[in-house]
């Protein structure tokens, strides 16, 4: 069936299932595996804003069915998609090698067709890539793309004068230009993150596979909404940040969504898979006046929906309170970092232990059921005795709850592969007591396509830790954690000692045992992360969990 577009999802690097890449704890902290096959939320919105336009649209999570099945074949797969656009992500740095790898296998397989990039890290690198790239034929450049993607398409099936597509970076003979961005308030409005389409898509194009968000999620699904674009917030290693956002996505940051639209996606999500739902963006730095209208309008539409909450700051009681009152069912994350506050400050998390206490405490108190705190590893003024301090206090947070309803799950996981083009810290690494390796799309592509193991994708090292010393701090430290985790009654001992034992045999180049979602490394077990079993049957959720029965069977027949 034709597609107007189809998005298409690389892996991070495309020949993964040939090479024996020692991929380490790269995704220790998300639901996706090494290979990043989780797509961004943005092809759902361009999905459903095209689709309510009278174009169409399939999702291509190449990815995901290359971690599914070793028997995919990938260029069999492109030539059977009926389009004449194809449209790939390059929001995160870590894809490079697998977008660029699918454009020349496009191009050599379908010359005749368009490929085009879009998402941050193409935005970022968008001369870059098309002086070096000619595989590529367009980028768009920049945040909210979903009108100016409706634009393209209407374009190249038009008159195909291309210079009033807003935000598109394109050839025009030997000349390589660039359209000016959009700017208007009603940008945030043609955001919509709607499940119903996506599954409906699914069906349309008999591709239930290439639409999945990423592999597990058809065992364990949960959807996903956000309050905003941008952030007001400097974190020095985030791409996203307040900085990085205005300097290259957009003019203005942060931009919030309509509390309504958040609310109905919310409904829509439950409604249609029944699954927990995941919001991106700190509800309570957005203001009382933006939560208490979300949840007036959630209280209205009489949902009873498990929320994951992420903070960027500790979160107040009042907002604590009021967020219990509408959601029984919560649980909460937060990254402070670091457990020296300097140190945190430093990195852009500006407040004390104390405050990051009370507020795991008040949470407890209004009901909460778990509490997430993430530390990182490699940042700027961390050296190994701080990283030490980090582990005592994740342990203490953790062993604190042993005998207590709610539990804290506290991570160190290390800043990996690379800083985030854009970042302060990429832009300015002296300040901040960094090196960076390579700073062009070809680098990242190089380190890419050479490395044998995690460390050597690694582009930075910082004058307290070097490569060499990142390595030997995350196995250490995972295994520290571990130990913890045993101590406060996260997990059994025996399964933990399992776990402690495959670590250091991996870190010493021994015999290990990887597990069926190509994570090499097991310090962090998928049970840690999944916040919340409590799903409602509905009619898409049936028809989830038979598939994914049946995906079970044809993978045990793969075997034979």
């Amino acid at each position: 069936m034709h597609a107007d577009v189809a998005f298409i999802h690389p892996p991070s690097i495309y020949d993964f299932r040939k090479r024996t890449i020692k991929s380490g704890p790269i995704s220790d902290v998300i639901p996706s595996t090494p290979v990043f096959e989780m797509y961004p939320v943005g092809f759902i919105s361009m999905l459903a804003y095209l689709r309510s336009h009278g174009l169409s649209a399939r999702i291509c999570n190449i990815a995901s069915r290359m971690v599914d099945s070793d028997k995919f074949d990938v260029e069999k797969y492109i030539r059977s998609i009926d389009t004449g656009v194809f449209g790939i992500d390059l929001h995160w740095l870590p894809h490079t090698q697998g977008a660029i790898s699918i454009a020349r296998i496009i191009k050599r397989i379908r010359p005749d067709a368009r490929v085009l990039l879009g998402g941050f890290s193409a935005s970022y690198f968008w001369m870059d890539i098309m002086q070096h790239h000619p595989e590529i034929d367009f980028i768009l450049v920049g945040d909210f793309q979903e009108d100016n993607m409706r634009s393209l398409l209407e374009k190249l099936q038009g008159n195909g004068d291309l210079s009033n597509v807003p935000a598109l970076a394109y050839r025009n003979g030997t000349q390589i230009k660039k359209n000016p961005q959009k700017i208007g308030e009603d940008l945030m409005k043609n955001v919509n993150l709607d499940y119903s389409i996506l599954m409906k898509n699914a069906i349309k194009y008999g591709d239930v596979k290439g639409h999945i968000p990423y592999n597990d999620w058809i065992n364990n699904p949960e959807a996903v909404t956000l309050i905003e674009h941008g952030c007001q917030f400097n974190c020095a290693f985030c791409g996203g940040s307040n900085f990085a956002y205005k300097n290259n996505f957009f003019i203005r940051s942060p931009i919030f969504r309509e509390p309504r639209q958040v609310a109905r996606e919310i409904q829509s999500a439950y409604e249609v898979l029944g699954a927990p739902v995941f919001v991106v963006g700190d509800i309570n730095q957005a203001g009382p006046k933006f939560y208490e209208g979300l949840f007036k309008e959630i209280k209205e539409m009489g949902i009873d929906v498990p929320l994951l909450t992420e903070y960027f700051k500790p979160p107040s009681m009042e907002y604590l309170q009021s967020l219990s009152r509408t959601f029984p069912d919560f649980t909460a994350e937060i990254s402070p970092e670091s457990s020296n506050q300097k140190i945190r400050e430093r990195n852009g998390r500006n407040y004390t232990n104390s405050e990051l206490e009370k507020s795991i405490s008040n949470a407890e108190s209004l009901g909460c059921r778990k509490f997430d705190v993430y530390f990182t590893l490699g940042i700027s003024g961390q050296d190994r005795d701080e990283l030490l301090k980090d582990i005592s206090y994740g342990r203490e947070l953790m062993i604190r709850q042993k005998e207590r309803p709610m539990k804290v799950y506290t991570f160190i996981s290390p800043l990996t592969p690379f800083i985030d083009p854009g970042s302060l810290i990429y832009e300015k690494p002296e300040d901040y007591g960094f090196t960076i390796f390579t700073k062009t799309i070809d680098g990242y592509y190089d380190l890419l396509d050479s490395g044998k193991s995690w460390v050597d994708f690694l582009n930075y090292e910082t004058m307290w830790m070097k490569r060499k010393d990142i390595e030997n701090n995350t196995y250490m430290a995972e295994i520290e954690m571990m130990k913890a985790r045993i101590e406060a009654g996260l997990i059994e001992k025996s399964s933990g000692e399992g776990i402690i034992e495959n670590i250091r045999n991996y870190a010493e180049g021994k015999e290990y045992n990887a597990n069926k979602n190509l994570n090499s490394h097991l310090s962090y077990i998928n049970k840690d992360l999944e916040w919340s079993r409590k799903h409602k049957i509905t009619k898409t959720s049936i028809l989830v969990y038979w598939y994914s029965r049946l995906n079970k069977v044809e993978k045990e027949f793969e075997k034979l």
